[in-house]
């Protein structure tokens, strides 16, 4: 089974859960069906904090749209390295000008800013009925006015900043995991936080 937190990019339910609350929750009450977590995770401490949570492992999106093998066009990259988590955002805006036949009020999307985005933000409904600013939308990217869209991204863009080949990549979210996993096991059990009443 497999579990997406809200920070994740891409399409997922409006009112969806934060990943680090959401894994062992999930874990518990899948159990024993394995877990997979997903969501803000882009790099090895990612994955271990997911493993810590009890999930068997992780699903990583926008980190490999930017590898080398990754089938995006070149601006795509571009915009994940250059982004940052504050630049996301999860709306309707950018399906709706592109005429997606989801069902936008239910499932919305974390991308990148757009012009678009910031055109109709908060007037989705009158989006949806507008066909000429859809087609003006659309027009506007063909004619390479504005960039292209959506640029679907994950709050943890703050993370990439490379371009890495894909086997590259698994490498190092692996030796990232096992340092953080190795780090967190060092912690002797007399050095627990305490609480202070």
């Amino acid at each position: 089974m497999a579990l997406t937190g809200t920070e994740s990019g891409g399409h997922g339910a409006r009112r969806g859960r934060s990943t680090l609350p959401f894994v062992p929750l999930v874990v518990d009450l899948a159990a024993p069906v394995p877990v997979l977590a997903a969501g803000g995770i882009a790099d090895g401490r990612g994955v271990a904090a997911a493993l810590a949570l009890g999930a068997v492992g992780a699903l990583i999106g926008t980190r490999f749209q930017v590898t080398t093998e990754a089938l995006v066009d070149p601006s795509v990259s571009k915009a994940v390295i250059e982004g940052r988590g504050q630049d996301t955002e999860r709306n309707s805006v950018l399906d709706i000008a592109r005429g997606a036949s989801r069902p936008t009020e239910k499932y919305t999307a974390r991308t990148l800013g757009h012009p678009c985005l910031d055109r109709w933000r908060g007037r989705e409904d009158e989006s949806a009925r507008d066909s000429q600013a859809r087609q003006d939308c659309r027009d506007d990217v063909a004619r390479g006015a504005i960039p292209p869209m959506p640029v679907w991204a994950g709050e943890a863009v703050d993370l990439i900043t490379d371009r890495p080949s894909a086997a590259d990549l698994v490498t190092a979210l692996a030796a990232q995991a096992e340092d953080a996993l190795a780090r967190a096991g060092r912690r002797h059990p007399d050095d627990r936080p305490r609480a202070q009443g």
